[in-house]
């Protein structure tokens, strides 16, 4: 059972991320104009932000909690696949934003308890099955809606999900209480770039298809660019181990330095672009491993809102960037500033 603790990040986050090379392509299937699925990605995660903090004050076991979670992504995934329109696909992400907001807040507590001895490696090993998720979903997204079209690649990659949850809820009782969860507001500046950190992810993710399609990218293409992610795994799964070597502030703003460099490629044409958007999901998710896992090990309660802040950086993102579907290089100006803040913070003790 602690191992599905572990994989639940690759089946939420590849049925939650799939979308976003399909953004385009689902305005045109509804015949909507560009930017109007933007409520799609911004809302859910609104959701994660008002739900987090207080998913580890509900009275249920945490299994049932986290099996629940990825059951409603997977249904929230095939209703929105099988959509008419445009504002049902987007009650159907509601119903997905809804699941997520119980899964990350008790995983993310759950796994120094369940390896107690490995806490960090393990912190890292989540995260990358979390990158794993992520990119996979984006990826197989775009190949998928080549070969079966747009809902068929969305109902394919709901029902990891589904499954999973319903593993899940086969043994509940599997996973330790968490306890009476805390919360602490001296833990503000990790809150702060928990959120820098899934904005400059999703913002600039968010608009890339279009700057790709742009270039005379096919869909296909711009779905596998989204390999990049993948690129997240190494990085995530050693995150332990290089702040034990070099101390988790080093390591953390040797991380934020690399997003910088990447954001500066991505103003540069392709191939450059490519290898900069790879560079910055690969540090991105290097700093993200280092401070969910501090976040985890001081308790359900900041790891709770370290989520919620999380999130509220995705919120942002996904209402914010069509604002900037013409502007790209002021987006890329935008990302570094708050990188450089992030960079500066460095509040992992």
């Amino acid at each position: 059972m602690r191992w599905a603790v572990v994989l639940s990040g690759v089946a939420l986050y590849s049925a939650l991320y799939a979308v976003v090379p399909l953004l385009p392509l689902l305005e045109g299937l509804f015949r909507a104009p560009p930017g109007a699925a933007g409520p799609g990605m911004g809302l859910p995660l609104l959701l994660l932000v008002l739900l987090s903090p207080l998913v580890p004050r509900l009275p249920l076991p945490a299994g049932v909690l986290l099996g629940g979670g990825l059951l409603l992504v997977g249904v929230g995934g095939v209703l929105g696949a099988l959509s008419p329109s445009l504002l049902l696909w987007t009650l159907a992400r509601l119903l997905q934003g809804v699941g997520a907001a119980l899964v990350p807040a008790l995983a993310i507590a759950l796994v120094p308890l369940l390896f107690p001895r490995r806490a960090l490696e393990m912190a890292g090993v989540y995260m990358a099955g979390n990158v794993l998720g992520g990119g996979l979903g984006r990826v197989l997204a775009g190949l998928l809606a080549e070969g079966v079209g747009v809902r068929g690649a969305l109902c394919l990659l709901s029902l990891p999900a589904l499954l999973l949850g319903l593993l899940v809820l086969r043994g509940p009782r599997g996973l330790p209480a968490l306890g009476q969860p805390r919360y602490d507001l001296t833990a503000f500046p990790l809150y702060l770039v928990g959120g820098i950190l899934l904005f400059l992810n999703l913002f600039l993710a968010n608009l890339l298809p279009y700057r790709l399609l742009e270039l005379g990218f096919r869909p296909a293409e711009v779905g596998l660019v989204y390999l990049a992610y993948l690129f997240g795994i190494p990085g995530s799964a050693l995150s332990g181990l290089l702040a034990r070597r070099l101390g988790a502030v080093a390591s953390f703003r040797l991380a934020f330095m690399l997003v910088l460099l990447g954001l500066g490629l991505l103003l540069l044409p392709p191939p450059l672009l490519v290898v900069g958007f790879v560079l910055q999901m690969a540090a991105l998710f290097t700093a993200q491993s280092l401070a969910s896992g501090a976040a985890g090990r001081r308790g359900a309660g900041v790891s709770g809102t370290y989520v919620a802040s999380f999130y509220l950086g995705g919120t942002l993102a996904g209402l914010l960037y069509p604002l900037f579907l013409h502007s790209f290089p002021l987006a890329v100006g935008l990302g570094m500033a708050l990188a450089l803040l992030a960079l500066l913070l460095a509040p992992l003790r």
